[in-house]
């Protein structure tokens, strides 16, 4: 029969079991999070730049441009704004 010695090491090894997967998936869960952040707060300036050539190429109007440069907008997260300067 095991000591105290013997039922504590089991109760340690039973919690280390159960932590170690956890802290794991926690860990894994927390970087896939991560990376759907910066991908979410990214897309409103590649979405922009895609819009850019589009009306450079001549894909789109003015109008368009203009159109759904507002509609990227009101979606992106609010930032400071900044004065405009245009090329």
């Amino acid at each position: 029969m095991m000591g105290i010695d013997g039922g504590l090491m089991l109760i340690l090894a039973l919690v280390c079991m159960l932590a170690v997967p956890l802290l794991l998936i926690g860990a894994v869960y927390l970087g896939i999070r991560a990376l759907g952040s910066t991908r979410r707060l990214g897309g409103g300036h590649e979405g922009r730049a895609l819009l850019d050539r589009r009306l450079a190429a001549g894909e789109i109007s003015v109008d368009e441009y203009y159109e759904r440069e507002s509609a990227l907008r009101s979606t992106e997260p609010a930032a400071p704004a900044r004065p405009r300067r245009w090329r």
